[in-house]
């Protein structure tokens, strides 16, 4: 199996463990959080539309295309649609459905994620956030291993392995690929938004119902870790996806942290949509980032009231 998954109470312990992932100098660990502990690893795509997306189909392309002409029509000049990167990267991280889970290198965004809107009830047992770590290097193995095998064609294992990591830029030249799996690993120079937030892309069109699955989790689940010699001994394989779940009640610690740390939704989003969410999250703690030297309300006068 290759999921593990962790558990904390307080921040301090899940920060700690999430800053040992992110500084695995040997592999690439990217990190996505969710305010529901049940959240599955399904992208909006699939979530939107129950028919595979198939070889032929523009469905897609379309989806993206009324998004570039709404914006349009509103006089938003946003991003270059003839460019099927820079359209998916655009719609994804404004909420358009498509075939992407997005992802961070910083696991503090992902933090910031995990605990973004929540509201822990006093006197109730208190619900999980949960941030995924995913191995990138150990996903990109497992999905050359099912398609070659390394004793009879080591070359095209190793070529699927590369070409899973780092995209050819021709990769959606002719359209979106159908049933298969591929990691995006940096935004164009045109998507502000996903640069503020260290992300990456996991594009999926896997067909899971073929396969017996219901999701790239449990795809994820079923896989086997290979182990690997150190030099004196064999040790066991790394799991390719890694859940943390924390303890909402950990809300005030986590978003006074960050704030420490400059990540507020106002720096993520770089929009008047982030800072209102700093608003809505400054109800867990006591903020620092509201208060400006000459910004101030004017004096209340309550004999006029």
């Amino acid at each position: 199996m290759s999921i593990v998954t962790k558990r904390f109470q307080n921040a301090k312990g899940a920060i700690a463990f999430l800053e040992s992932l992110a500084h695995e100098s040997n592999d690439t660990i990217v990190f996505r959080g969710h305010e529901k502990s049940e959240y599955r690893l399904v992208n909006t795509w699939q979530r939107h539309r129950t028919v595979l997306h198939e070889p032929w189909n523009t469905d897609i392309d379309e989806t993206l295309m009324a998004y570039k002409v709404g914006l349009e029509k509103l006089g938003i000049k946003s991003f270059d649609h003839t460019n099927r990167f820079e359209a998916l990267e655009h719609g994804r991280h404004h909420g358009v459905p498509t075939p992407c889970l997005d992802f961070s290198y910083s696991p503090y965004v992902a933090l910031f994620f995990a605990f973004n809107g929540v509201r822990v009830p006093r006197g109730k047992k208190k619900p999980y956030s949960v941030v995924y770590a995913l191995n990138v290097n150990q996903l990109a193995e497992a999905r050359a291993k099912e398609q070659h095998d390394p004793r009879t064609n080591s070359d095209a294992l190793y070529s699927t392995f590369r070409n899973f990591q780092w995209p050819k830029q021709e990769y959606l030249e002719n359209g979106f690929p159908a049933n298969t799996l591929q990691f995006i690993p940096f935004p164009g120079a045109a998507n502000k938004r996903m640069q503020r937030q260290l992300g990456c892309l996991i594009y999926d069109t896997l067909w899971y119902s073929h396969m017996g699955l219901k999701d790239l989790e449990e795809y994820i689940e079923v896989r086997s870790e290979t182990p690997f010699f150190d030099g004196t001994k064999t040790l066991p394989g790394k799991p390719i996806l890694t859940k943390i779940f924390i303890n909402q009640f950990a809300v005030s610690d986590v978003f006074s942290r960050l704030e420490l740390m400059n990540i507020t939704g106002g720096n993520l989003y770089d929009s008047a949509d982030g800072v209102v969410l700093d608003i809505k999250n400054a109800y867990n703690y006591n903020p620092k980032f509201s208060y400006l030297r000459d910004v101030d309300l004017p004096a209340l006068d309550d004999t006029k009231v």
